[in-house]
């Protein structure tokens, strides 16, 4: 489905309603994964009020301001916070604790990402919250959960990509482990968060009744292992370190072309081999016996591989890509996010979403991936000033 058949262009003005028009989400979260589930939530339509600290806000408001840019510019801020409302509250204040507590009445959702235990010794706790307001979905958003012997535990996006095992799956096998370079736990937890939101809602025009979420980042993380935990649930042996390279195909990988740019090659099925001995002009590899099967190509991985390398590196990244898609054979040039970001599929898919902001002017974000055919997907509101929406919430 073309995306333009439904969707207006950025700027324009879209008439189908959003699917969480109507929905109140009082959002007490800060820094990267309460902030990005709450930003999808406004982006489908939802009111979201972003409770900040007075005078200095989420502390991604003060993180970093980029070379060349304005100190007033909040670079790290504005990824996860467009169409938000901001208000300035202290939390320890009991005339702003009854300003929330009044907010909390009237809100279907609650998302806070403070360390466990913070909002009950505030009085905004769930259980405090469900007495003023039975129907609230209430989300915490921590770590490790809010329990279990490492509920109190500092957590940033590195420490738990350690802690769930993913460091230890990444990197070149003769290397050491890496972390992704997504903030991968964060972001995680983000897609959990939203996800049991939506769930916890749709449950609600059912019963009626409202829910707690008690969403760790650690377990969300963990339960990303699918088919890399394949091989350690039925033998017990933890999966290791493969760099580029699918453990459970061959060929896979990245090849350095001609061009000095690199792609990433899928061709380990046995469906897709003889024509990927084609494609590279070695039909002669289809016959060789150490390159029979599937199990035979990762056996002999090494030899294969010493093969391949000068044959990628005899033609540029583009050529390749553009001869062995046309054959229907998995490739992809490996692109910075420069090379992504002004790549014609994802203009056209409408990735890159410009927003005007009252101090910054015009700022550039990611656009989420949701494309419906009925409601509309994104509004087109720049992240908020700090305090900017206090008169409205007074």
């Amino acid at each position: 489905m073309d995306a333009r058949t439904h969707a207006p262009a950025s700027g324009e003005h879209d008439t189908r309603p959003y699917p969480l028009a109507g929905v109140k989400v009082l959002d007490f979260s800060h820094v990267l994964s309460g902030p990005h589930c709450t930003m999808l939530l406004a982006d489908l339509g939802a009111e979201v009020v972003k409770v900040e600290r007075p005078g200095t806000g989420d502390e991604n408001r003060r993180m970093r301001s980029y070379a060349g840019r304005q100190p007033h510019d909040e670079d790290y801020f504005y990824p996860m916070n467009r169409n938000k409302k901001s208000i300035e509250v202290n939390l320890k204040d009991p005339a702003d604790r009854e300003r929330v507590i009044t907010l909390m009445k009237t809100s279907d959702v609650v998302v806070e990402n403070f360390t466990p235990g913070a909002m009950k010794k505030l009085g905004l706790d769930y259980e405090s919250a469900k007495v003023v307001n039975p129907r609230l979905v209430y989300c915490s958003i921590s770590g490790y959960g809010q329990t279990g012997p490492y509920r109190n535990r500092k957590a940033y996006d590195s420490i738990i990509q350690a802690f769930a095992g993913v460091m230890s799956i990444t990197g070149e096998a003769d290397g050491p482990p890496l972390r992704s370079g997504l903030m991968f736990a964060d972001l995680t937890g983000a897609m959990y968060a939203l996800s049991a939101i939506l769930v916890s809602l749709y449950a609600r025009e059912r019963t009626g009744l409202g829910n707690y979420i008690d969403l760790s980042m650690s377990d969300a993380l963990l339960s990303l292992y699918s088919t890399n935990a394949a091989e350690y649930m039925a033998t017990g042996k933890s999966p290791g370190r493969a760099g580029s390279e699918n453990p459970g195909r061959s060929p896979t990988g990245s090849y350095l072309c001609a061009d000095d740019r690199y792609v990433q090659v899928m061709g380990g099925s046995d469906r897709l081999w003889p024509g990927f001995c084609a494609a590279v002009g070695r039909p002669d590899l289809a016959e060789d016996v150490r390159f029979a099967s599937n199990e035979a190509r990762i056996a002999n991985r090494k030899q294969l591989r010493a093969i391949l390398t000068p044959v990628f590196r005899s033609k540029p990244s583009a050529e390749w890509v553009e001869q062995m898609s046309v054959l229907g054979l998995p490739i992809a040039p490996i692109n910075t996010l420069a090379d992504a970001m002004n790549d014609p599929h994802f203009q056209h898919r409408e990735m890159d979403l410009r927003l005007e902001h009252p101090r910054s002017g015009e700022i550039r974000t990611i656009n989420n991936p949701f494309r419906f055919s009925t409601y509309a997907t994104w509004q087109h509101k720049s992240p908020p000033l700090l305090g900017q929406h206090n008169d409205e919430y007074r």
